[in-house]
């Protein structure tokens, strides 16, 4: 039985408009739901054929391939989504020999078994804000946001009003994650 968690999911006006969005019939708020669920909430031990890495909270180890494969779609439209979701700074991925590490920046919180479990990964609104023109354009004249921020200011984030009453106000919940599937 998969245990109740919750997501305090914070995303700018340019990262929904673009996980919204669908092109060739590629849907890529599932890619994002798939690095979410498949993203650790506490440190843990990965092994793949000789290689071995400590995942940390709010990381996947996925390959592309496995990702294309379990999604359906092509290598290549994956790549080219996550690099994308890179600039955006909603994930990061780093090739290994064996796969690829994703870190998860646009979930600040995930709730499982009635405990708050922060991602020290998450780059908060003001973060972004202040990031934003650091690398400017990408070439298609939409501006950029600087990904590679890890949230380690001692300040309260721009969830804390959502994570302090255990209600996430200012994110998205998964569907499949609410109680008897209406809301409460």
């Amino acid at each position: 039985m998969k245990k109740d968690i919750y997501y305090c999911i914070v995303l700018s006006d340019s990262q929904l408009d673009f996980l919204a969005g669908s092109k060739y019939g590629i849907d890529r708020m599932k890619i994002l739901k798939c690095l979410i669920d498949a993203a650790t909430i506490k440190e843990t031990k990965y092994e793949k054929k000789g290689f071995a890495i400590t995942l940390h909270i709010g990381q996947a180890a996925l390959s592309e391939v496995e990702l294309a494969t379990r999604l359906g779609y092509d290598k290549k439209t994956v790549s080219r989504l996550l690099d994308k979701m890179a600039v955006l700074g909603i994930v990061t991925s780093e090739q290994t020999n064996r796969t690829s590490i994703h870190t998860i920046h646009c979930v600040s919180v995930w709730y499982a078994d009635n405990q708050k479990i922060l991602n020290p990964h998450y780059v908060s609104v003001k973060e972004r804000h202040n990031h934003f023109c650091e690398i400017g354009e990408d070439g298609n004249g939409e501006n950029c946001i600087a990904a590679d921020v890890p949230n380690v200011e001692n300040v309260k984030s721009d969830t804390a009003t959502c994570c302090d009453d255990g209600q996430p106000s200012l994110s998205l919940i998964s569907d499949s994650n609410v109680h008897n599937g209406d809301g409460a």
